[in-house]
């Protein structure tokens, strides 16, 4: 994973990904626990995912909601790259 491209080590991460359907946008966030490091600030970022099982990349802008020296929060703020057909979030 990259935060504005600085690679945080990971230990494991989760992305989570919903369509509600008030909203055309998908509703998503990331929660990722890292090797004890600075906590991140609290402000918009671009993040990269690389899903190393499947080969796929995620990437999209979101805001840092909560951090600390290993749990961090991001909240997608708009478009998620990545998403495909096949994952069935398709309106």
């Amino acid at each position: 994973m990259w935060v504005d491209d600085v690679e945080l080590r990971l230990m494991n991460a989760d992305l989570v990904v919903v369509r509600r359907p008030e909203t055309a946008d998908l509703d998503w966030e990331c929660i990722a626990i890292t090797v004890p490091s600075e906590p991140l600030p609290l402000e918009p970022v671009h993040l990269v995912m690389d899903d190393l099982l499947s080969g796929r990349q995620f990437h999209g802008d979101a805001v840092v909601v909560r951090s600390d020296e290993q749990r961090h929060v991001f909240r997608g703020g708009g478009t998620l790259g990545g998403i495909v057909a096949t994952d069935g979030l398709e309106p």
